[in-house]
């Protein structure tokens, strides 16, 4: 049953928020690595997620990849000032009461990516100087607070500090490394543990990405680390859990530390794994012995790798691309190419792995298919699509997507992909009972993945792409990629890039999409803008100025909390307001149009405001949602959400009238979607902009060819999937296009490849 009275000062917008408050006005960004699941309980891992288990709500708006090593150091100056008649010497018993044994302590703590190391100099009385490591958090987010995190610690003289929104884990992680640190200085620390543990079997459970539970299980004997195991989790799918599952508590027991690498993409289940393993050997008798990470050996230059077509990211149009190039004319055929698929994550699925998994499909009740067919269904299509596209139709894409349609789906068929009717689209069904929609991509990835691992696709998972090769010619020839182990080259006839948006490139949003800084990110960490700026590197036109995204809760809950995810997708009818209580949009237009909408209010936050009469009263009632409040008054409604009461009361009193009148005056949303706000208990959910990916693209031909600014193709490169969405086929994002999208753009571009090179054989 909902709390009647959950109180929280809610941030306002230039705020610091405190730890445990400010959950409505923080940016968070969460590497998504781990998939999202459209079930209500998780959205972000989709591919292991059940977008598992969340970090809880303080979770990290981790951006990006890619880690260097950074530190920063932060002096504070002493000023002294000597007053005459007013100061005297220090006694001695003065001296004795100093608050720290002068000296530079340090301590660590588990940060987002890794360890986070903090270095403090103590004066007797005073924190001197603050250092902070921490080589594994996320460049343009952890690593790029390490400054604003040193001069609060110095500011505040203690490891009470408010951290930096958007970067939870690594605050953290700091305060908790600086009070080790100040706890030494100060002579109060507790003794190291040491190696000696009490032999037997220890459990604990950790909270994954969205929620999910992670329970394991250790065994030691006086010394060691003898098995860990998970034993139990309620992250989903495999896709994405089975990787960590498999390889942290294996690569646990053989370093003999829980401190070792994270998978990539699966951070969050990944530490969660972790951290339950230094709780079993604290049970234990200690953990410091078992702390230290493992040292990684140099990377070396490795020989280069000769395939035919290479696909550059295993996302849903990645995947789709390579088996599409690899088969013949059915699926149990081969074409006869070599065919390499890289993934820079430790697993398969990318952003298809944390979507709603549905994708658009226009059918033919006569069974021909014809051209008239598919001349109707592109019409139909830019007549949907229209409203939300500022820039002309790529129409030869979409005609041949269209086109290929059939294909595609009865590829997915063949390779065991069962689909649904879900509201006139396709979606995946459950791989349990394959009747219901789920609302979830990752169960298309959970049938890929296994086909892609038993087939003769050289798969290489771990491998980043970070520059493609052109000859002489300027034809593209393959990629210099790196792996856990060095770099080479892996030459190709031809190059499909389907490595996805760049939602977690700062720098990218910046430039292209400026009017989307603040949205909070909700996608495969691995979204990086690497596609996009390896092809604009060889000339490649750049088109579309937008960031797609939805209405949400947060980075870890994203689209869907507990409470059903038609509240998000529109189908509610409650009024929308912002911080200042005062409506600020048409509650009838698209979700994904008025998540535009949100980023330019106060804070990035709205709330729906319902009463007790309302049909959806009764699912909010029983929600355990933190992002859901419920009061007996509208004043009491207004404290509990932190905008003005008054306001609030006015606008509703507004609202009222004009639905009354039958007509909505001020934002003209339709009277049948408004009901009349006037009875308690009130209630409120929140709405946060939910950034998915971007709709910034290479402009391509029908085809998929990758087309410079003069119109010419790139010889032998081709992109899909989201690397073309924005521009060539909408402005603004629409229902079911993003994995519809990936499958059929995916398949096209595979398609195209395989033809050019058996054309070229013959």
């Amino acid at each position: 049953m909902l709390s009647s009275h959950r109180k929280r000062r809610l941030c306002t917008a230039g705020d610091v928020c405190d730890q445990g408050s400010g959950l409505y006005s923080e940016k968070r960004n969460i590497q998504l690595s781990e998939s999202v699941y459209v079930s209500a309980q998780k959205i972000i891992s989709f591919s292991v997620l059940t977008l598992n288990p969340v970090e809880t709500l303080a979770s990290e708006v981790e951006r990006g990849t890619d880690m260097k090593k950074k530190t920063l150091t932060i002096a504070a100056a002493a000023l002294m000032l000597a007053v005459s008649g007013c100061s005297e010497s220090k006694t001695e018993t003065e001296s004795s009461d100093a608050r720290f044994t002068p000296g530079t302590y340090t301590a660590e703590a588990d940060g987002f990516g890794g360890t986070v190391s903090v270095s403090i100099t103590a004066g007797e009385n005073s924190i001197e100087n603050a250092e902070i490591i921490g080589k594994d958090e996320t460049e343009s987010v952890g690593q790029a607070a390490f400054e604003t995190l040193t001069q609060q610690l110095i500011d505040a003289q203690s490891a009470d500090i408010d951290g930096v929104s958007g970067a939870t884990f690594t605050s953290n992680a700091v305060k908790e490394a600086a009070q080790k640190a100040i706890s030494q200085a100060e002579g109060t620390a507790e003794e190291t543990a040491s190696g000696t543990l009490t032999p037997g079997t220890y459990t604990a459970v950790k909270e994954g990405f969205q929620h999910g539970e992670v329970t394991v299980s250790v065994t030691v004997d006086e010394t060691s680390i003898k098995d860990v195991s998970v034993t139990s989790i309620t992250d989903h799918p495999v896709t994405v859990i089975r990787t960590p599952v498999e390889q942290i508590p294996a690569a646990i027991v053989e370093n003999q530390s829980y401190n070792v690498d994270a998978v990539t993409g699966a951070t969050l289940t990944s530490n969660a794994i972790k951290n339950a393993v230094k709780d079993c050997l604290e049970q234990a008798g200690g953990s410091e012995a078992f702390s230290k990470a493992p040292e990684h050996s140099a990377k070396t230059e490795k020989e280069a790798v000769e395939t035919d077509v290479l696909v550059i990211g295993g996302g849903g149009s990645g995947m789709i691309s390579a088996i599409e190039a690899s088969i013949g004319d059915a699926a149990d055929e081969k074409s006869g190419l070599k065919v390499t698929l890289i993934e820079k994550a430790g697993f398969l699925g990318g952003n298809t792995n944390v979507s709603g998994g549905v994708r658009y499909l226009y059918t033919d009740e006569t069974g021909k298919y014809d051209e008239a067919w598919v001349e109707q269904s592109l019409q139909s299509e830019k007549e949907t699509l229209s409203p939300y596209m500022e820039l002309d139709f790529n129409e030869p894409l979409m005609r041949n997507e269209i086109q290929l349609m059939p294909h595609t789906n009865e590829l997915l068929d063949d390779l065991g992909v069962v689909s649904v009717d879900a509201w006139g689209y396709l979606a995946f069904a459950s791989n349990d009972d394959h009747k219901e929609p789920k609302w979830d991509g990752s169960y298309l990835t959970y049938v890929l993945a296994p086909y892609l691992d038993e087939s003769d696709i050289d798969v290489r998972l771990n491998t980043k792409a970070y520059e493609l090769l052109v000859n002489e010619d300027g034809e593209v020839t393959g990629a210099k990629v790196e792996d856990p182990e060095g770099t080479y080259e892996i030459h190709a006839r031809k190059t499909i890039l389907a490595c996805g948006g760049f939602p977690y490139n700062h720098e990218l949003i910046e430039k292209y999409a400026p009017e989307f800084t603040d949205g909070i990110v909700f996608a495969a960490g691995t979204n990086t803008g690497d596609g996009i700026q390896m092809a604009e590197q060889l000339g490649a036109e750049i088109i579309g100025d937008k960031m797609f995204g939805h209405l949400g809760a947060d980075a870890i809950e994203g689209a869907r909390p507990d409470y059903s995810l038609t509240f998000y997708y529109g189908y509610n009818s409650a009024m929308y307001v912002n911080m200042e209580g005062k409506r600020f949009v048409n509650e009838d237009k698209n979700s994904y149009v008025i998540y535009h909408d949100l980023l330019k209010e106060p804070g990035q936050t709205g709330w729906g405001i319902i009463d007790g009469n309302n049909k959806d009263a009764s699912v909010l009632e029983e929600s355990q949602s933190q992002y859901v409040h419920k009061a007996d008054t509208v004043a009491e409604l207004a404290e509990e959400i932190g905008v003005p009461a008054d306001a609030l009361q006015e606008t509703i009193d507004n609202y009222n009238a004009m639905v009354n009148a039958g007509e909505d005056t001020d934002f003209h949303t339709a009277i049948d979607r408004m009901d009349v706000i006037d009875e308690g208990p009130y209630y409120a959910f929140i709405l946060k902009p939910i950034t998915f990916s971007s709709l910034v693209s290479v402009k391509v031909d029908g085809n998929g060819h990758v087309l410079k600014e003069d119109g010419e193709a790139i010889p032998n490169l081709f992109a899909a999937g989201d690397m073309v969405l924005g521009g060539n086929i909408t402005s603004y994002y629409f229902d079911a296009r993003g994995v519809g999208t990936a499958m059929y753009s995916g398949d096209l571009t595979g398609r195209t490849a395989k033809q050019e090179l058996l054309s070229d054989a013959e």
